[in-house]
């Protein structure tokens, strides 16, 4: 992996991190309303699709390496 894509994948690592952790304030928040509930799920959802493209380059960059 070169510099440019582990600078990628750290950035994908802290912002899949971020939007966790902003989840969990929002459901932790005493006013929390239902509405409120598709945001967090936004949330949930980047976080997850941040996770599966550094899958994707850890999977792309091993495979090249054998």
């Amino acid at each position: 992996m070169g510099p440019i894509e582990e600078l990628y994948r750290i950035f994908c690592e802290r912002m899949a991190s971020e939007c966790e952790t902003e989840a969990v304030r929002y459901e932790d928040n005493p006013e929390l309303q239902d509405h409120d509930r598709q945001f967090v799920s936004a949330l949930r959802e980047n976080a997850k699709r941040l996770r599966q493209e550094i899958r994707r380059l850890d999977a792309h960059y091993s495979s090249r390496a054998g």
